[in-house]
């Protein structure tokens, strides 16, 4: 976590110090996460019939509609990975209007691909659109970028992952007004990682990588496409604009396609990213036992989907105890030593969890202590 760009965190400062506070706890146990899949390069091909699941619960899944839409159920407060499965139907092709009107079928193989990974924060995520691509582009970019292909099943052998600098105005609006207002790039975008990985490479103006390009096109794409497995914090910047970071989560055959209005989606001057899009941690409980009559040591479980800076603290009877330290992606446990002079009957234990893009959260929460059990006199004077 010691890897930072000073141009890119002057760029986000503003969206970083609205951002940081305290996490009010959601009332929701559940949120949905909703959007359309089509054909990647053909706006026009929705693609019905596909399997939606998500990679952290394997028992959530459903399946598009006719118009390629879907809606998945899933836990609040949680890292969540949606991923298409790849399938093969009879797709219908729909002309460029708000009406829907179809013009055509084609017969169309499309492929697995993975979005970015949320964290769930009480509100519904929308416009969580996939971009799959048919087996003509997916081989054709596997070939052009030399990416090392697993002979068994056609997948990366490690992992790619893509997105797109995309303009404000391809939110807070429909399908069609995206499709409207493509392309949708920022040009001069420029992405760095946390971790570092070797990358990225910029598509051109006619959709294609080109490694000579040192910013992204109109077009906006930008790619990174042999990535190992881990968890990859994406942070975009350009001189004029502002963009959100996310998270990719890699493993070995997938391909994350971070694609608009989410992955590097465009700030207006001021606003604040999106809850969804950064510090995939939460606290999952905070409580103090005691050992003995004395000992009282408090336990703070985290879940942590990536690389964290973590502040953890207790504070108790005018007394306040804490650690700072960086965490690795899975559950993770702090303790912390509770004074024995502290006589009070509950603590609160804050934790602010931070990631690479400089962006946090503060979750506070209330917890009992135990009562330290005092010698009794007479057992103090035998001694």
């Amino acid at each position: 976590m010691t890897r930072r760009v000073a141009g890119i965190l002057a760029v986000a400062s503003a969206a970083i110090l609205m951002f940081a506070g305290v996490q009010a706890a959601s009332a929701a146990k559940t949120v949905t996460i909703s959007g359309k899949a089509f054909v990647f390069n053909h706006m026009d091909t929705y693609i019905s019939g596909a399997t939606i699941k998500v990679r952290e619960f394997p028992n959530i899944s459903t399946t598009t509609d006719d118009l390629g839409d879907y809606v998945l159920t899933v836990p609040d407060d949680a890292n969540v990975t949606p991923y298409i499965e790849s399938g093969e139907g009879l797709l219908t092709k729909y002309q460029k209007s708000e009406t829907n009107t179809p013009k055509g079928t084609v017969q169309t193989h499309w492929n697995e691909i993975d979005l970015q990974t949320f964290h769930t924060r009480g509100e519904n995520i929308v416009n969580a659109n996939f971009q799959s691509p048919q087996d003509a582009e997916y081989n054709g970019l596997m070939a052009l970028l030399s990416v090392p292909k697993n002979p068994e099943t056609g997948r990366p052998e490690q992992c790619a992952i893509v997105t797109t600098s995309s303009a404000r105005n391809v939110r807070d609006t429909d399908y069609f007004g995206y499709w409207v207002n493509t392309p949708h790039g920022v040009p001069g975008a420029t992405s760095i990682e946390f971790p570092a990985i070797d990358g990225p490479i910029y598509f051109n103006e006619y959709v294609i990588p080109d490694k000579t390009k040192t910013s992204s096109s109109e077009d906006g794409g930008i790619i990174w496409p042999v990535v190992p497995t881990g968890t990859y914090r994406i942070v975009t910047s350009a001189p004029d604009a502002q963009f959100a970071s996310f998270l990719a989560t890699c493993a070995p055959g997938r391909v994350i396609n971070a694609n608009p209005p989410w992955g590097a989606y465009e700030l207006a001057p001021g606003e604040e990213p999106l809850g969804a899009s950064n510090v995939a941690a939460n606290l999952v409980s905070a409580k103090v036992t005691r050992k003995g009559k004395t000992k009282r040591t408090a336990s703070v479980v985290l879940n942590i989907g990536e690389s964290i800076d973590a502040t953890v603290n207790l504070k108790a009877g005018g007394k306040a105890v804490g650690k700072v330290l960086t965490l690795k992606p899975g559950k993770r446990t702090v303790t912390l030593n509770v004074s024995q002079t502290v006589k009070s009957k509950q603590a609160t234990v804050v934790v602010k969890l931070k990631d690479a893009s400089g962006v946090s959260f503060t979750t506070v929460k209330k917890v009992n202590l135990p009562k330290v059990i005092k010698k009794s006199k007479k057992r103090a004077a035998r001694r």
